[in-house]
């Protein structure tokens, strides 16, 4: 017999049952509401026995399978998404889990006044990401170089060696600038901001590293003005890589600490 828990996605404003029908969660569960005062968690209901994919050892083992990983975040952000359109929600974290519905009223009745607050916050508005890469490094053309193995090949290599970590850096130290730049203009046009920690080239699939990694938050109607601005500073900066994503759920934006 398999025990289960409910497994949280956002904390919206009230809407329909009408909102969630069709959903499917991160175990492909059909999503539903739990409405407590002026607030409603969406949630789904998942196995979190011995051998269930969200019991504790079993979900430990799965967040560090990175095919895993992805898999859910898509179906988690989907859940997210699907009610960010009819009404403001504040994303929690992928594998929050409590106990029944009864924790979860419980829940919203702690955070009530957080989670109203972060809703007002993203009312209205969605989030966008903007990314920016270093150039492709200038190396300086090398000189006639001795032949492996003559006099003077060693020295002609550590030169050689030293003139690329010189170029890369130059780089490097030139997109900071300029993302520090399109950082100040760009918060300009949001109701909030934030840089986050840049990417790894690992997990970016960039040959180049990554200088800026923002979070918008961007009123619905400023959107069209928002994306203008980054095609501006793109053309600008052109030996810079840009990328804009968005509109998002307000996942940067919301500050409630969810408990344990």
């Amino acid at each position: 017999m398999s025990e289960t828990a409910c497994y949280l996605y956002a904390i919206a404003a009230p809407v329909g049952d009408d909102v969630v029908g069709g959903l499917r969660g991160v175990a492909d569960e059909p999503v539903r509401l739990v409405r407590h005062r002026d607030l409603a968690a969406v949630v789904g209901t998942v196995d979190v026995g011995p051998d269930g994919a969200f019991g504790e050892e079993r979900l430990a083992r799965n967040l560090a399978d990175l095919a895993w990983l992805e898999t859910a975040a898509r179906a988690h952000h989907a859940v997210v998404a699907g009610v960010a359109g009819a009404a403001p929600v504040a994303p929690l974290r992928l594998g929050t889990i409590v106990d029944d519905d009864d924790a979860v009223r419980g829940r919203l009745d702690r955070w009530h006044d957080g989670f109203r607050s972060a809703l007002e916050e993203v009312a209205g508005r969605a989030e966008w990401s903007v990314k920016v890469y270093a150039p492709q490094p200038v190396e300086p053309r090398p000189d006639a170089e001795p032949a492996p193995g003559a006099p003077g090949a060693g020295a002609a290599y550590l030169t050689r060696r030293k003139a690329a970590a010189s170029a890369r850096g130059d780089a490097f130290a030139h997109a900071t600038a300029v993302a520090g730049q399109v950082h100040e203009e760009l918060a300009r046009q949001a109701a909030d901001a934030r840089r986050l920690a840049a990417q790894d080239q690992r997990l970016t699939g960039h040959d180049t590293p990554m200088c800026l990694n923002g979070a918008y938050l961007v009123p619905f109607d400023g959107a069209d003005a928002f994306a203008a601005t980054v095609e501006a500073l793109r053309d600008r900066h052109p030996d810079c890589r840009f990328e804009l994503a968005g509109p998002w759920p307000a996942y940067s934006f919301v500050t409630v600490e969810e408990e344990s």
